[in-house]
């Protein structure tokens, strides 16, 4: 009787990574691509994908002219906070092998700094909005104790919410609800029904946006996508 094989070693995943060892930032797979061609071979390049190239760079994934001698894929870890990262690994024929040895190099580095008194500060400013005003009223009303001690964090907190509501108030006035039920009216409009293996799917057009609106906030740069394309049809 053949016993059933057992299961492959689970690899590791982007959630499983930890975050960076030098400021707790999140982790992210960065590719890139190096020349192959040494110096001295009759096919290297001496233009700017070869000998000037320099050496890789994260996000050059854009294919070469066929003239530049040949380039092999990579891919690190790398931190997007703080740009620390490992060594590339070639990808070869199977990227996720090398993104499980960068996993492995990553999760090795363990040296985290010591706690220090602009931790908290920070993690208020990055975590905390004003929809957090309830979460922080209950932790008020359930504190019985230590207030010398937790006074002076509550304030922060406090002061975070008052900052957080007036950008908020900024950001989302009240007069543009009828501004939205237009845009969900106009994206309705353009919606068509689409059958994939059998399975009826709604499909909604794909809306350009413009490159001088990367600076606006996320749902701003949104309805000014939808505002540019052409009204709905009325008839």
């Amino acid at each position: 009787m053949r016993l059933p094989a057992s299961p492959a070693p689970l690899q590791p995943m982007i959630e499983q990574l930890y975050p960076c060892p030098h400021c707790g930032g999140r982790p992210k797979i960065g590719r890139s691509q190096r020349v192959v061609a040494r110096f001295g071979d009759a096919e290297y390049d001496y233009s700017e994908f070869g000998k000037d190239a320099g050496p890789p760079r994260l996000g050059d994934t854009l294919p070469r002219p066929l003239t530049a001698p040949q380039t092999e894929k990579l891919v690190s870890i790398f931190c997007t906070e703080c740009s620390v990262t490992t060594d590339w690994e070639p990808v070869g024929d199977n990227e996720k092998a090398a993104m499980d040895r960068c996993a492995a190099i990553w999760n090795r580095r363990l040296d985290r700094p010591a706690t220090t008194s602009e931790t908290l500060q920070e993690l208020i400013e990055k975590e905390l909005g004003a929809c957090d005003v309830q979460y922080v009223l209950n932790l008020l009303a359930r504190n019985d104790g230590d207030w010398a001690e937790r006074g002076p964090i509550f304030a922060q907190l406090a002061q975070r919410l008052v900052d957080a509501t007036v950008v908020t108030i900024d950001s989302w006035p009240i007069d543009p609800v009828l501004h939205d039920a237009a845009r969900y009216r106009k994206l309705m409009q353009l919606a068509k029904w689409v059958d994939i293996d059998g399975e009826r799917h709604i499909q909604f057009p794909k809306i350009p946006t413009p490159r001088e609106h990367s600076d606006m906030l996320f749902e701003d740069r949104i309805a000014a996508a939808i505002d540019g394309m052409p009204d709905r049809d009325r008839w």
